[in-house]
This record gives structure tokens, sequence and C-alpha cells, in this order.
């Protein structure tokens, strides 16, 4: 797998793991709203279990996104 598919493979999980941390967060700020909008499915409880379980990988894969251009940045300054 190329750098440029690595970094697409990346960026789309952690777009998908932001979505999910946003959602279970307002499943335990606003639980009265989101467990009708899940039928059920997000309760306050599981949001909270999912909001503590996201925080993990959710700094991975910032880290993930951010190193790539970290790297590119600091070779360009190398280069000068």
């Amino acid at each position: 797998m190329n750098m440029y598919k690595t970094n697409k493979f990346v960026q789309w999980i952690l777009l998908v793991v932001v979505v999910l941390y946003i959602i279970s967060g307002l499943g335990i700020t606003r639980y009265q709203i989101i467990e009708p909008l899940t039928f059920g499915l997000l309760t306050k409880a599981l949001a909270f279990k999912m909001h503590s379980w996201l925080l993990i990988p959710f700094l991975i894969l910032i880290i993930m996104h951010i190193f790539p251009a970290i790297k590119r940045k600091s070779k360009k300054e190398k280069k000068k």
C-alpha cells in the first residue's frame, strides 16, 4: 500500500471515529433526543462507554493523520 492510499485510509477511519465520538458525546448530554433517534440502540450508558473507548483510537488516528505533514515540512526545512 503506497503512502497516498494509507493516508486516505487513515483520513476515512478518522472521519468515522470523529462522527462516532460526536454522536456518543451527544448521546451522553442529549440522551433524550439521541436515544429515540437510534431506536433505543444508543442509551446513555452505552454512549458513555463508546465515548470512553473511542478516545485512544481517536488520539492514535490524529497522530497518524498529522505525522505525514510534519514529516514533509521537516524535509522541506532541511533542504533549505
